[in-house]
């Protein structure tokens, strides 16, 4: 006889396949999405943000309330630079939920990039007086102080950090990036210090590392060929002092051998930033007891620098011999074609003691490559103004030069350069020249 189930448990049996096969159907679903979010993430790491926006999409288009999913495609919107619809995501969060201080703390960073830098700074004050010590915030904050140069703000806050925590990185590595960007080198480097103590691996670009040096020793030596005369032969000694990006002090020593005669120069000069766009150069040099340099020399330049990678030029040069002065003014221009490459024109005008007149014209041509190396190709035609050393180099005698300087840095705490001219002074002589030095920073 055959056994019936009773109707009870048809029912519940029923019940039991149902719930196991919804069960399954959610695995798959989970496992479906898991799935999704793995490639997303992926193609998030990779930088891949387009591809892993339409991942994210389709996890939103099977679960709309994904409250990660949200999240994670309003980051990657914003690192795609698609600020607008990355904070309509955000604000999706903060619609369900007013006080989600990681959402809010997203949105503010978006806001920031946007360049909506009042916004940004109100939530992330917001953000901060709601949770007290939630540190990214502060350092979102501190961001938008940098990005408008409210410096002061920035290490005000900053200093309050490091007094509750003196050893954190984080905030250790913000005070050095506000203090270089300031231009506040001095104390950048005294940061620099403290962050290689708690990270040793932690280094800083060639660049940066250059700007950290405080001194730098330039020295170098330059042979002179001419084909009617003794040969000239010179050196030199350069001591800078840079403190800040606005300042740099200069010492400089020159020791001229011509015309069977020796001449030591020696000068001082400053450098300053009188505006964020007006750069001023005031130089002084000395020869004590010439034999044919000036016995001084005064130099006065101003630089403006203009939208455009454009920059104008103008000196004067007044030079004290024994017979009288000598005057030299300069005006030029500089522009860079790209971030590597840039020329510059100067056009010197020259005007003796006695009343004689004369210009000259000076081209150069830049290349760098990676702060490794620097070429400069340079002609000029003219008088010999530009040269200004000795009285026997003014005068209106039609000359062309030709030069090529290389500098290379082999790290950035030291490097050389070699540098070698030609120059044909009409009915006069003939020059050739070739020169190195090598230059040192700490």
């Amino acid at each position: 006889m055959m056994y019936r189930i009773p109707r009870t448990g048809s029912l519940f049996l029923i019940w039991i396949l149902a719930v196991l096969f919804l069960f399954s159907q959610g695995m798959k679903a989970d496992a479906s999405s898991q799935s999704l979010f793995e490639q997303a993430r992926s193609l998030k790491s990779r930088g891949e943000y387009a591809k892993a926006i339409e991942f994210y999409q389709q996890i939103l288009k099977e679960d709309p309330e994904n409250y990660q999913a949200i999240r994670e495609l309003a980051q990657v919107y914003s690192w795609n630079k698609e600020y607008d619809k990355s904070i309509q995501y955000y604000d999706m969060l903060l619609g369900k939920s007013p006080t989600d201080y990681d959402a809010l703390l997203g949105k503010a960073q978006v806001l920031g990039w946007k360049g909506e830098y009042n916004k940004a700074e109100d939530l992330y004050s917001k953000v901060i007086e709601a949770v007290p010590d939630y540190l990214d915030a502060y350092l979102g904050l501190i961001n938008v102080y940098l990005w408008t140069s409210k410096h002061n703000k920035a290490l005000n806050l900053l200093k309050k950090l490091e007094e509750e925590n003196p050893e954190n990185q984080e905030i250790i590595k913000k005070i050095f990036d506000v203090y270089y960007t300031k231009g506040d080198f001095k104390s950048a480097r005294a940061y620099y210090q403290k962050i290689i103590r708690l990270d040793r691996e932690y280094k800083a670009s060639p660049e940066v590392m250059a700007d950290l040096c405080l001194f730098t020793i330039d020295s170098g030596y330059l042979y002179e060929h001419l084909d009617i005369m003794d040969d000239w032969k010179s050196s030199y000694l350069t001591i800078s002092y840079k403190p800040n990006q606005k300042f740099t002090a200069v010492l400089s020593a020159n020791w001229l051998d011509r015309f069977n005669e020796m001449d030591s120069n020696f000068g001082l000069g400053f450098y300053s930033d009188i505006t964020s766009s007006l750069k001023a150069y005031l130089g002084l040099t000395f020869t004590p007891e010439p034999d044919f340099s000036p016995s001084r020399r005064y130099d006065i330049d101003l630089v403006l620098k203009v939208k455009g990678g454009t920059s104008f030029l103008a000196g004067l040069d007044y030079l004290i011999f024994d017979e009288g002065v000598v005057q030299v003014y300069a005006l030029g221009f500089e522009h860079y074609l790209t971030g590597r490459i840039y020329f510059s024109y100067q056009f010197l005008h020259s005007q003796d003691y006695d009343g004689i007149t004369s210009g000259s014209h000076l081209l150069k041509l830049n290349f760098s490559q990676e702060k490794r190396y620097l070429y400069t190709f340079g002609y000029a035609t003219g008088s010999e103004a530009f040269w200004v050393e000795s009285r026997q180099e003014i005068m209106d005698v039609k000359t062309e030069t030709y030069f090529i300087i290389l500098k290379r840095w082999f790290s950035p705490g030291w490097g050389m350069n070699i540098n070698a001219s030609y120059t044909d002074r009409k009915n006069s002589y003939l020059k050739r020249s070739i020169g190195a030095g090598l230059f040192f920073k700490f």
